[in-house]
């Protein structure tokens, strides 16, 4: 598991579309850090999930992906490592880029470092399952938009609005954002083991 974080973890530092990636995000971070605490938690949140299923996605399109599975058999191992990866990046991009936050709303820092984790792990099993990062994110603004936003008005608990919720000091809602991680790692620890002849 170590080994293929430390190999997405290189990959994310080598190319460079994903050290940029990081760089904006968290230099947008601390800009957004000084205005308001929400807003940037909001941000950090959907940072994770961006990162995560991008990171975890490109290895279908640019085909390497058999390359990986040839390189670590074991499937799950390698969703193990990714999500720990890109958790690990996730969490360094919200601690860098909430340095603002963290002077001045405390609570809210900590919870978001808390819920990062699960919301990179959430990006990186639906990465999994549906291997385009395109179709995942055009599925989850959809998702956002209507179901957690005009139907459940971001108060029910969905992976958004818990996200949301538990930033803001909802110790339950940080429950909910982990079932919700975990129920997609399960459907996505089933998935991997799909052929990656055709992708």
């Amino acid at each position: 598991m170590t080994a293929v974080a430390r190999a997405e973890l290189h990959r994310l530092a080598t190319i460079r579309s994903g050290w940029l990636s990081v760089l904006v995000l968290t230099l947008f971070g601390l800009l957004l850090g000084t205005v308001d605490e929400a807003s940037w938690a909001l941000l950090v949140g959907l940072s994770a999930f961006a990162l995560s299923v991008v990171g975890t996605a490109q290895h279908f399109p640019h085909r390497t992906a058999v390359l990986l599975y040839l390189g670590q058999p074991r499937r799950l191992t390698v969703l193990a490592g990714q999500v720990l990866a890109y958790a690990l990046t996730a969490t360094a991009v919200a601690a860098v880029g909430g340095v603002m936050v963290a002077v001045g709303a405390t609570g809210t820092y900590v919870a978001t470092l808390v819920a990062v984790p699960a919301m990179a792990a959430f990006g990186v099993a639906s990465a999994a399952v549906v291997r385009r990062p395109i179709w995942v994110f055009l599925g989850g603004a959809g998702w956002l938009v209507f179901v957690e936003g005009l139907l459940g008005k971001l108060r029910a608990p969905l992976p958004f609005s818990a996200f949301l919720d538990g930033t803001a000091g909802d110790r339950a809602a940080l429950l909910v954002l982990a079932g919700w991680a975990a129920a997609a790692l399960v459907a996505a620890g089933w998935s991997v083991g799909r052929d990656v002849t055709g992708e």
